[in-house]
């Protein structure tokens, strides 16, 4: 870091210029005090241990002070997976430090070639307790590969718009794990787009203060639609009997009651009429905005952007998925209406959605994957989204990992699952 406070603007009022990774950017002294600035200032290529260093890559951005996202290189690709291990453990105060500080990592040219590996690498962080597929409130068909380690979203549509994960469930991971096992082909696209959610929510706050102040104080509630099976076709195609880990609706509506949640049998989205075992179940009061842990920083947590998507796919319900496009198609407001709505029952502006939308891809840092990748990401500081990818089954292959938040509360109270 270096800073230079000689520099003026064209009605001579001080600046400050910071210099990251030899990248320079003019901020307002009014931006800094906003900021909650880095704790720990690193400079490019300094060494971490004898397997790493602070790198950079051509994905990053700057925003004001923050680059985003913070990149550790392999300076020993030699280096066995347990050294690599060990080199974790023995550095994780450090790696957390900057994921406080830029809200994602990305551990690049790490000789990661398997599950297992990855798994080996997510377990050397102590003390992050595992969210496993078969107890989260995924809404993704996934698969296990490892100990901790599942499929990214196995459907055709999932993923696509920017999300926090599993924000619209009362069980979120607090961070995620990333590896790219195979990366796509050159020109099929596939990356993963990352977003800080404290951007969107001061761009939103500027824009639509009275929205912003209304999902502050009231919150949100979410329309979860489900057929008794796994629909691999969709996004969003979990069968309820995974998502709420029950095997019969007795069950079912058991975990529904002590959770707070609202259900109805055999109705879809609009009242459409369909088989007793299709269910509709609304989750309680949750959070819309939250404060990222150990920071002052306000973000943009819900999944109230990647409704859009969901509003279109949920709207399929009972049938395969497909034949829209979640990046191009626009549902509508009573679309909208069916899958959220704030606590009050009161309406989720289409527009202020499509807006956000927009924002997201504006600020967006693409991470272009290569073989080894970890992308080491705060489930609060950052929403995700996968990038449209063009190739051959098989051709690219994403795992993730996901680590439990012990604390999901509402209002300040803690949530029942």
């Amino acid at each position: 870091w270096k800073s230079t406070p000689h520099l003026t603007d064209p009605a001579g009022k001080l600046r400050w210029g910071v210099l990251f990774h030899s990248r320079p950017v003019l901020i307002t002294s009014t931006a800094l005090a906003r900021s909650t600035p880095p704790s720990t200032m690193v400079m490019q290529h300094q060494s971490i241990g004898t397997i790493g260093r602070v790198g950079v890559a051509p994905e990053q951005r700057t925003f004001g002070v923050i680059t985003m996202p913070a990149v550790v290189e392999c300076v020993d690709t030699a280096a066995s997976v347990p050294i690599i291990a060990a080199w974790v453990t023995e550095h994780q105060a450090f790696f957390e430090e900057q994921l406080r500080d830029h809200g994602a990592v990305l551990f690049r040219g790490f000789p990661l070639r398997s599950a297992d590996d990855f798994d080996a690498f997510v377990c050397a962080f102590r003390g992050l307790e595992d969210l496993p597929y078969d107890r989260s409130m995924s809404f993704a068909v996934r698969k296990r590969c490892s100990n901790r380690i599942c499929t990214t979203n196995e459907g055709k549509s999932g993923g696509l718009i920017f999300h926090h994960e599993q924000a619209q469930t009362p069980l979120w991971p607090s961070k995620v794990f990333f590896c790219c096992e195979k990366p796509a082909e050159l020109g099929d696209g596939g990356g993963t787009g990352l977003v800080s959610s404290h951007l969107v929510y001061e761009r939103l706050r500027q824009s639509h203060p009275e929205f912003i102040a209304k999902c502050e104080a009231v919150g949100v509630r979410y329309t979860v639609f489900a057929g008794p099976d796994q629909d691999a076709s969709k996004g969003a195609g979990r069968s309820w009997k995974s998502f709420f880990h029950a095997e019969t609706k007795e069950a079912c509506e058991e975990r529904m009651r002590v959770g707070g949640w609202e259900w109805s049998w055999g109705t879809g989205p609009g009242g459409i009429e369909l088989g007793p075992d299709f269910l509709r179940a609304v989750t309680p009061r949750l959070d819309a905005v939250k404060i990222v842990p150990g920071t002052d920083r306000k973000c943009f947590f819900n999944q109230l952007i990647a409704t859009v998507a969901n509003a279109l796919e949920f709207s399929n319900v009972g049938r395969d998925g497909g034949g829209f496009d979640p990046l191009k198609d626009i549902p509508t407001q009573a679309g909208i209406d069916e899958c959220v709505r704030f606590a009050d029952g009161s309406t989720v502006d289409l527009k202020v959605l499509l807006e956000a939308k927009a924002i997201c891809e504006e600020l967006a840092v693409d991470v272009q994957w290569q073989a080894g990748d970890v992308a080491f990401i705060c489930n609060y500081q950052c929403m995700h989204a996968r990038r449209p990818w063009g190739g051959a089954p098989g051709t690219r292959r994403l795992l993730a990992s996901l680590v439990a938040e012990t604390n999901c509360t509402s209002d300040g109270k803690p949530l029942i699952v």
